[in-house]
């Protein structure tokens, strides 16, 4: 079935990585075994512990640190101190300890443990942090516990939770940690989106190395397919197993105060729950009343940020030659964290983290529910990943197939944001993901406004094969055409393995066409809204226009026909503005930098939906006599034919299928 309107208008590379801390051996005997050695009473967190500062640590001195190897309870491992690295960057010294015991010197330091506090003297050092890849001994960098509670400051300096950073930093701050739409909106409106776009994006988020090391963080995730995990891993760096912690295994409840989260437990900041879960995992290394310390690194390293904390359980190390690390399960959801800084994280007991609801539905086989963070550098790809994941867990995600997804964006004070595309061949699946984050991610990170993203609903429909069927041919049934005519078009479609099918579309043309050349552009509405774009050259000054431009955009799922005429204009504060007359376009050419001429204008958009997506761009050359002048009309505008910059696909009278920029190599 057809459906038909028409308008008439005036358009990784592997980065090596440490999980927490690198895969190390000491010879054993070097320190005092663990289990020789009585249990260490927790301190009182509800008032701070005391300190040992860099100035007073020596190097022989020796003492322990608390983690969890299995279950709730930190346990006691061994601290030598090497030495201190001092001033290794301004006001920056970290502690250097080779640590021992729970089997460390043969599976060297687990991923998880980062944040786990060490104590020289009786008193807080710091945080195990980090340590060199291939190194032969188990030697950590120690983060100094001053360090680490200048965080609680920092997040007072910032307004803290209940100032304006609210779930996430203004567009201004978030500027200035680099934040940016992955895609600028003239490349999503012409469909020029990255392939390896979401591995991209996940990929900027690793930490900055310390001291030559790479301060891991130690992954962890549910429910995400073996490809997603994949592509998690080749982002972020290695992905452990996360389970969910039983009722009654000592987790605590929603909003309640957490057993775990004592120094040395097992914490997570969760950026997905629900039937989806990824998680950064780690140890707590100070706890103050309703404050929480950890890490002793950064997580994603953006400073003011609102993230879920949750506690969690240890079910046991996993011993590996190449980097040994904590199976976990994660809690319940007791706090949020607030900073991201060099030192670690920092967040509070009790403090709500806003998440953003997100369903999936594959085919209505099957619907994902889960929450994602109020990231905006890291939320669009969770989004991608999560789609992505969908796809894989419901059906699956490679070989040849087709896709059609749509996703509804709910924005607040705004209405809700509805885009639709379809993809063919190997690559449909992480075509789509890499559809879905370059909106979000524009909606994020745009420039013009900042956005609240309340929801998000994505509905993928999967077919076990291409269907894309490529525009070959297209011509109309005369080229001497009156304004007010209808035009026959006659096209050809050359399907994926199938035999060529003709369509024929008729064209109203609008009553108001001045004599000269008419031409339409024909073809998928992605091929079709680039060339729009290429003939209006607009830039949205305000979101409610970049808002408008992105509702306007057509599917391949839909025929477009454009007709185009030679009208000189203006492109002025985000609209075009065509067939001024000339007194006014010399008037704002006298203003440099506020306008963009125009040569053609726009003068109607036909639309089909039809069975298949479309793939090609073809122009169809016409002429337009009038049946009488029109005053003020010139007597001839032939030679005003669009240049190869002013709109794609543009070859000629005798025209020829172009494939569009944003067809599959399947079609």
């Amino acid at each position: 079935m057809t459906k038909r309107r028409t308008a008439h208008r005036p358009s990784c590379a592997p980065i090596l990585a440490v999980w927490m801390l690198t895969v190390a051996a000491i010879a054993p005997g070097t320190l005092a075994d663990t289990a020789a050695q009585p249990d260490t009473a927790q301190p009182d967190t509800a008032q701070a512990v005391p300190t040992i500062s860099v100035d007073e640590i020596e190097r022989g001195m020796t003492g322990y640190g608390m983690t969890v190897f299995a279950g709730h309870e930190p346990e006691r491992f061994e601290v030598e101190v090497v030495g201190v690295m001092r001033n290794t960057s301004p006001d920056t010294s970290f502690i250097l300890g080779r640590l021992a015991g729970h089997n460390l010197e043969n599976s060297g330091v687990p991923g998880g443990m980062s944040g786990s506090p060490v104590y020289l003297d009786g008193r807080l050092a710091g945080a195990v942090a980090f340590a060199w890849p291939f190194s032969q001994e188990a030697i950590a960098g120690i983060t100094p516990i001053a360090k680490m509670r200048e965080l609680a400051e920092s997040g007072e300096a910032a307004g803290g939770p209940g100032s304006a950073l609210g779930g996430y930093a203004p567009q201004s701050q978030a500027r200035d940690r680099g934040q940016r739409a992955p895609v600028p909106l003239a490349d999503l409106v012409a469909g020029k989106i990255p392939e390896d776009l979401l591995e991209r994006e996940l990929a900027r988020l690793m930490p900055a190395p310390t001291l030559g090391a790479v301060p891991g963080v130690q992954w962890a995730a549910s429910g995400f397919s073996a490809g997603a995990r994949d592509v998690l891993s080749r982002g972020l760096g290695p992905v452990a197993p996360l389970g969910r912690a039983a009722a009654g295994s000592g987790a605590a409840a929603d909003g309640a105060a957490a057993p775990g989260l004592a120094p040395g437990g097992a914490v997570a900041a969760v950026l997905v729950d629900g039937d989806l879960r990824l998680a950064a995992t780690g140890t707590v290394t100070d706890v103050i009343g309703d404050k929480v310390f950890a890490f002793g690194h950064p997580f994603l390293g953006l400073g003011p940020l609102q993230v879920p904390m949750a506690d969690a359980e240890v079910v046991t190390v996993l011993a590996s030659d190449y980097s040994s690390f904590k199976i976990s399960n994660m809690g319940s959801i007791v706090g949020a964290f607030e900073q991201d800084r060099s030192p670690g994280i920092y967040g509070r007991l009790g403090v709500e983290a806003e998440m953003i609801p997100v369903t999936v539905d594959v085919d209505g086989r099957r619907t994902y529910e889960m929450r994602v963070a109020r990231v905006p550098q890291l939320t669009p790809a969770l989004f991608s990943v999560a789609t992505l994941a969908g796809i894989d867990a419901a059906t699956y995600s490679g070989g040849r197939q087709g896709l059609d997804i749509r996703a509804r964006f709910h924005l607040g004070d705004h209405p809700p944001l509805e885009v639709r595309q379809s993809f063919d061949g190997d690559g449909a699946a992480s075509s789509s993901a890499g559809f879905l984050l370059s909106f979000a991610g524009y909606l994020m990170g745009n420039d013009l406004e900042e956005v609240d993203l309340e929801r998000l609903e994505v509905s993928i429909t999967q077919v076990d094969r291409p269907r894309t069927a490529t525009l070959v041919s297209a011509h109309a049934e005369r080229s001497v055409v009156r304004p007010g005519d209808t035009v026959n078009l006659n096209l050809t479609f050359s399907p994926w393995r199938g035999e060529d099918f003709r369509h024929r579309v008729a064209i109203d043309l609008p009553e108001d066409l001045a004599r000269g050349s008419y031409y339409l552009f024909v073809g998928d509405g992605g091929s079709v809204d680039a060339a729009r774009l290429a003939v209006e050259r607009t830039e949205p000054v305000t979101f409610a226009q970049a808002l408008e431009m992105m509702r306007s955009l057509h599917s391949r799922r839909e025929l477009v026909v454009l007709g185009v005429a030679a009208g000189p204009g203006l492109a002025v504060a985000g609209e075009a503005m065509p067939n001024l007359p000339g007194s006014v376009r010399s008037i704002w050419s006298d203003s440099p930098g506020d306008a963009t001429p125009l040569r053609l204008a726009v003068s109607q958009e036909h639309v089909e939906s039809l069975d298949v997506p479309l793939s090609g761009l073809v122009r169809i050359d016409l002429e337009v006599e009038r049946r009488q002048p029109v005053r003020g009309e010139a007597m001839d505008t032939r030679g005003d034919e669009p240049a190869a910059g002013d709109a794609p696909g543009a070859e000629g009278a005798e025209p020829a299928a172009t494939a569009s920029a944003t067809s599959d190599g399947d079609a």
